[in-house]
C-alpha cells in the first residue's frame, strides 16, 4: 500500500511540476521561479515520505479497533466456552496433516506466508510458490519478501495447526510451536524445528479470536 501511495504522489507532483514549468518557460532563469520549484520539491519529499506512513498507521489503528470490538462481542457470546470440536468432511477428511482421532476446533480459509524454502515443510511446494510481500496493514511486523500460498485452509486441532491447499498439506505440532503473535490482519507463528526453524503468517478474519482459541488448545494439549 505504501508503494502504491508513493507512486500516486510522485505522479501528481511530477505532473504538476511539469505543468508549472511549461506554463512559465520564460521565467526559468528568475530567482522567484527557482524558489517556487524548490518549495514544490520540498513539499513533494514531505508528502512522499510521510503521508503514506500516516495513512497506513491510521488503517492499522482502525483494523485493531475493529478486531477488539468483534473480540469483545465474541467474549460476550460465550467466547472460548462456546468452542467445540467439529467434524471435518470433504477433502479435509483425507488430509495427511490431520491424524486419526484428531479433533478440529477452528477452521478458516486465507493466505499463508512462509519465510523461505528452508522451512522443512513440503519443499517442492515452497519452491514453486510465488514470492510476494504481506500487506503493510495486515502484517506490519512481517514485512519482507516471502512465499505466498493463497486459498489455504488453516485448522486448529487438539494436537497442533494444519495447513492445506493446492499441493500443500502439512502440520505444526504444538510441541514445535515456539510462539505466535497477533497482527492486525492475522497471526505470525514461530516454529522450533532445529535447522528447519521457520516463521509463518496466516490471515484471519479476527486474529484476536483465533489467538484465544489457539492459546486454549495449546494449554490444553
Amino acid at each position: 500500500m505504501i508503494y502504491a501511495l508513493r507512486k500516486l504522489i510522485a505522479f501528481v507532483f511530477l505532473g504538476g511540476m511539469f505543468w508549472f514549468i511549461y506554463q512559465d518557460l520564460d521565467n526559468l532563469g528568475k530567482p522567484w521561479f527557482m524558489h517556487a520549484l524548490g518549495f514544490i520539491a520540498i513539499a513533494f519529499a514531505f508528502f512522499w515520505l510521510l503521508i503514506p506512513m500516516v495513512v497506513v498507521w491510521f488503517r492499522i489503528r482502525r483494523r485493531r479497533r475493529q478486531n477488539s470490538e468483534r473480540h469483545a462481542q465474541w467474549l460476550a457470546e460465550g467466547g472460548i466456552a462456546a468452542v467445540r470440536p467439529r467434524t471435518v468432511g470433504g477433502k479435509a477428511a483425507h488430509l495427511a496433516s490431520i491424524g486419526p482421532g484428531e479433533s478440529v476446533y477452528f477452521h478458516e480459509k486465507g493466505t499463508l506466508y512462509t519465510d523461505s524454502v528452508a522451512t522443512g515443510v513440503n519443499p517442492p511446494r515452497r519452491l514453486s510458490a510465488p514470492l510476494g510481500l504481506p500487506s503493510d496493514v495486515a502484517f506490519p511486523g512481517f514485512r519482507h519478501r516471502c512465499h505466498v500460498d493463497q486459498r489455504t485452509h488453516c485448522y486448529f486441532t487438539n494436537r497442533g495447526i494444519a495447513f492445506a491447499g493446492k499441493d500443500l498439506d502439512f502440520s505444526i505440532p504444538f510441541a514445535e510451536l515456539k510462539s505466535f503473535s497477533d497482527e492486525p490482519g492475522g497471526i505470525v507463528f514461530e516454529t522450533d524445528r532445529g535447522r528447519s526453524a521457520a516463521r509463518f503468517a496466516f490471515t484471519f478474519r479476527n486474529p484476536l479470536i483465533a489467538a484465544d482459541v489457539l492459546r486454549f488448545l495449546k494449554e490444553k494439549s
